[in-house]
């Protein structure tokens, strides 16, 4: 009988044990089946209401999603790097810690978007709408953010080096702790774009700005890397 007890207290101890390993481990994203073949097929997946696409960890390197529209789509995770995402809609997406190196962002809407943590290395946004993205901690370097729109965008510690912003739209931005060395915010581009780098009232605070170039940008009101504020009218850093 005694052996029995212990037997059966062995048997509720492992089994507790393999219940607590599987409350605590994360699960597993995969993307849902269904919704890859829609978009697949007809190059749309968004969600609404209580229908959520889900495409989290899917792998679509290299495929051609232009004009796509993944509105609200849980992409989260996803490798798209080196894809074709021209003028498509991915407005309010979850691009967590998904992968877009090299991809062509070219007038895609990424409005509200979360790209925390996001690798954009290489890629090309130019015209792109990041109105109020959240770009904590993404991987921006050597990205091409021609004339972008990165209103109110939030780009906390976010990795800027050696990208170039040619008449990026960055007021209101967040940039506290952002490494922007060897960045090119300059005004004017070899296409002829005159639309000037707009960083009035952004934050900088803490930034590295090693060997970046500021000439022609809008720093009214601008929160400079010391904590100061700019209050000079037309004042640029050379």
């Amino acid at each position: 009988m005694k052996r029995v007890l212990r037997l059966k207290k062995i048997a509720a101890a492992v089994l507790a044990i393999v219940l607590l390993t599987l409350y605590l481990t994360p699960p597993v994203m995969a993307a849902n089946a269904e919704d890859l073949s829609q978009l697949l097929k007809d190059n749309w997946c968004v969600s609404f209401l209580w229908k959520q696409c889900d495409l989290s960890a899917v792998d679509l390197q290299g495929a051609n999603l232009q004009k796509a529209n993944l509105s609200g789509a849980n992409l989260s995770g996803a490798n798209l790097s080196g894809a074709n995402l021209k003028d498509a809609d991915l407005s309010d997406a979850d691009l967590s810690g998904a992968n877009l190196a090299n991809a062509d962002i070219l007038g895609t809407d990424l409005s509200r978007a979360n790209l925390t943590e996001a690798n954009f290395n290489r890629t090309r946004l130019w015209d792109a709408n990041l109105t109020l993205a959240n770009l904590t901690r993404a991987n921006l370097q050597d990205a091409n953010l021609l004339d972008s729109r990165l209103w109110g965008s939030n780009l906390t510690e976010a990795n800027l080096t050696d990208a170039t912003l040619h008449g990026a739209d960055l007021q209101y931005a967040n940039l506290a702790n952002t490494n922007l060395t060897n960045a090119d915010l300059h005004s004017f581009f070899f296409r002829g774009s005159k639309q000037v780098t707009n960083l009035s009232n952004a934050n900088l605070e803490g930034a590295n700005l090693t060997g970046t170039n500021l000439r022609g940008a809008v720093l009214v009101g601008t929160i400079m890397p010391d904590g100061s504020i700019n209050e000079q009218i037309g004042f640029n850093l050379k």
